[in-house]
């Protein structure tokens, strides 16, 4: 059965920052969808997020292109799929060219990015995500966080320290405990999953979670329905609310069908019927 993935992504700098630190890309070539929230002292957030997008999309589409997943060895991952482990690889790549640059000039010194990568092959889902920034399952007029903030105040509530809701009024949300190019080494978390016929698949910033609270995320989906529309509301519905940060969304949407083949004979029947 054909997956059909329409997705779209949209970034704005909100309405407190001086400038953008966020990136997202979106290549529908190979099905992979990123966003990174940058940091650093001046301009230093934003090289490092687009190096974080730029470098793991053109080392994973490298990677199609030249079949090298194909016989990728599952290895740092041992219960993971070929694909989770180059994914990974990936995210390695991209930590060791940022640090290195944060070494390399004074003027990029201590700059980082979180990432959240989804990539869909196979009829699954693989993401790979290092920070705050989230990707969400809608399935089922639910929506479902499959990320984990590597952030002290989420440490505070694994622990049983703090409540959520305390977690999200806290003076230190954007504190975080990992980071893509602040060490030489970092782990990502990965997950993989089945996907259902018209799951949603959501990757955003802290710029949107910290302005607009899950729920309307779901009835903005539920709703608008298609990405490129989902997309422009959920940035202008945290505007709306303040845009106190950078907000990034990406949005895919994933149906599973025939469409030539149901095409030809819809076009079938519509010649019978005349």
């Amino acid at each position: 059965m054909k997956l059909i993935i329409t997705s779209y992504g949209k970034t704005d700098q909100g309405l407190v920052r001086e400038n953008n630190e966020d990136n997202f890309s979106v290549s529908e070539i190979i099905n992979l969808f990123l966003v990174a929230d940058g940091m650093g002292g001046h301009a230093s957030g934003q090289v490092a997020s687009k190096m974080a997008v730029d470098i793991i999309k053109e080392q994973m589409e490298h990677g199609f292109k030249s079949n090298i997943i194909e016989n990728y060895p599952v290895s740092m991952l041992p219960t993971k799929s070929k694909y989770a482990n180059y994914l990974v690889n990936c995210l390695n790549i991209a930590n060791n060219a940022i640090f290195e640059a944060s070494q390399k000039y004074p003027q990029n010194s201590g700059m980082g990015t979180t990432i959240v990568a989804a990539l869909i092959a196979e009829d699954n889902l693989i993401v790979a995500h290092v920070g705050d920034s989230r990707l969400y399952l809608i399935r089922d007029n639910d929506i479902n966080p499959l990320t984990t903030d590597h952030s002290v105040v989420m440490e505070q509530v694994r622990k049983g320290l703090i409540t959520m809701e305390q977690a999200s009024k806290s003076d230190i949300q954007n504190i975080l405990t990992r980071a893509l190019g602040i060490d030489k080494t970092v782990n990502a978390d990965v997950t993989e999953m089945p996907l259902n016929n018209n799951d949603y698949v959501l990757l955003c910033s802290d710029g949107l979670l910290r302005m607009i609270p899950d729920s309307q995320i779901l009835k903005t989906i539920e709703e608008y329905k298609e990405p490129n529309l989902i997309c422009e509301k959920l940035v202008s519905l945290a505007n709306d609310a303040g845009g106190k940060d950078n907000i990034t969304v990406v949005v895919a949407n994933i149906k599973k069908g025939f469409p030539v083949f149901k095409n030809k004979i819809a076009n079938f029947l519509k010649g019978i019927l005349r």
